[in-house]
C-alpha cells in the first residue's frame, strides 16, 4: 500500500471513530438514571453568571451560579421524561433560550423544541410545538432574532453507530411575530456550533465536508466561506467539536484531538484559532477530554467542560475556568442544593 492510500485510510478510520464516539455523547440522550452535569454551558453577557444543566435520574434541570463558582439557583425544571439542554443567553441577560429534548421508545427517536425562559419574571415558553429535531440554537446581537439548527432524521448510518440527528438546516425566528423561516437548503450529514458575527450579518457553524469545516455563512447573499484550521493536531486533519466564536468576532475555540491515551481513544483539548490567519494553537492540557470551551466576554479566559470519563457508559462532566494561554486554571465548585439535600 502506498504511502498517499495509508494516510487517506488512517484519516478516514480517525473520522469514523470520531462520528461513532460522537453519536454516544453529544447528540445521545444520557443513560437512564444519570445524574450530574451536563456537557454545554453559557456565560452571562457581563461574565457575572454560567448556566448549565443538571440531571438528576435522566432528567435535565437548568440551573443558573457564579461564573467563579458556589450555590447554584435552579432555573427551570422540566416534567418527568424531558431535559433542558443546551441553554444561551440573550445579549442582555435577561432570557435564556434552550432545548427541551425527549425520547419516545415506541419510535426509538429522539425529539426537541425550542423554549426560553424571561429570569426576570420567570415565564417559559414553548416556541416549537411540531416535534421537532431541534439541537441547538443563538440569539442575533440585538436579541431581536432566534437562529437555530433543525434535523429532519433521527436515524444510524451505520449499524455499529447509535443514533443521532441528520439532514440538518439552519432556521430563524422572529421573536416578536414568531414567524419561522429557513436559511439554508442544505439536508447535511452534520451542522454544530451555530454562532452569530458580532455585526449580525454572518453565521458560523461547524460542518463535516471531506473532513471537519467552519462555515460562515453571509445573511445578506447566502454566501459562505469555508475554514480550515491549521495546526498541530494528532489525527493529522483536524477533528473539530464544539466550536465558540469570540464577542470580537476575531478568535474561533474548538475541541480536537491532541493526543492518544493508552486505550487508544483520541484526548480532545480545546485549542484557539485566529479567523484571519486560520492558524489554531492547543491551549488546554487536561490530558483528558476537554469539551465546549466558552469565551469570557470582557476577559482573556475560557469556561471548558471536562469529561473524567469519556467513552465510557457514563460520562462525568466538571466545568473549568481556564486562562486563554493555558497557563492557569480552576476548577468550579458548584453546590447544586436540591441534590444535596436529598442526601
Amino acid at each position: 500500500m502506498s504511502l498517499k492510500m495509508k494516510n487517506i485510510t488512517f484519516l478516514i478510520g480517525m473520522v469514523f471513530l470520531f462520528f461513532f464516539m460522537w453519536g454516544i455523547s453529544l447528540f445521545a440522550e444520557p443513560s437512564k438514571g444519570f445524574s450530574g452535569f451536563g456537557e454545554t454551558t453559557d456565560l452571562s453577557p457581563d461574565d457575572e453568571t454560567l448556566v448549565f444543566s443538571y440531571f438528576q435520574d435522566g432528567n435535565a434541570s437548568l440551573y443558573t451560579v457564579p461564573a467563579s463558582g458556589g450555590t447554584a439557583k435552579l432555573l427551570a425544571k422540566p416534567i418527568e421524561g424531558n431535559s433542558f439542554i443546551n441553554p444561551t443567553f440573550s445579549p442582555n441577560g435577561d432570557k435564556v433560550a434552550f432545548i427541551k429534548q425527549w425520547e419516545v421508545e415506541e419510535q426509538e427517536r429522539t425529539f426537541g423544541e425550542l423554549m426560553i425562559i424571561d429570569q426576570t419574571n420567570g415565564k417559559m415558553e414553548q416556541l416549537t410545538d411540531t416535534n421537532n429535531l431541534i439541537t441547538e440554537a443563538v440569539f442575533s446581537p440585538d436579541g431581536k432574532t432566534l437562529y437555530f439548527l433543525k434535523a429532519s432524521v433521527y436515524k444510524n448510518y451505520s449499524e455499529i453507530a447509535s443514533k443521532r440527528p441528520h439532514e440538518f438546516d439552519i432556521f430563524r425566528m422572529d421573536l416578536e411575530t414568531k414567524a419561522i423561516d429557513q436559511i439554508t437548503h442544505k439536508k447535511a450529514y452534520e451542522m454544530s456550533g451555530l454562532a452569530v458575527t458580532p455585526d449580525g450579518k454572518q453565521l458560523m457553524y461547524r460542518s463535516y465536508g471531506n473532513g471537519d469545516q467552519l462555515v460562515f455563512h453571509s445573511l445578506a447573499d447566502d454566501g459562505e466561506t469555508v475554514v480550515i484550521p491549521s495546526g498541530e493536531f494528532a489525527s493529522g486533519a483536524p477533528i473539530i467539536s464544539s466550536p465558540s466564536l469570540s464577542s470580537d468576532g476575531k478568535r474561533v475555540t474548538f475541541s480536537d484531538v491532541a493526543t492518544k491515551g493508552k486505550d487508544g481513544l483520541f484526548i480532545y483539548e480545546a485549542f484557539k484559532m485566529d479567523v484571519d490567519t486560520q492558524q489554531a494553537k492547543q491551549i488546554t492540557s487536561f490530558h483528558k477530554h476537554v469539551t465546549n470551551p466558552v469565551f469570557f466576554h470582557h476577559s482573556n479566559s475560557l469556561i471548558v467542560t471536562v469529561d473524567e470519563k469519556f467513552g465510557e457508559a457514563r460520562s462525568e462532566y466538571s466545568y473549568w475556568r481556564v486562562s486563554m494561554d493555558g497557563d492557569q486554571r480552576k476548577h468550579l465548585s458548584i453546590n447544586i442544593p436540591e441534590v444535596d439535600d436529598m442526601k
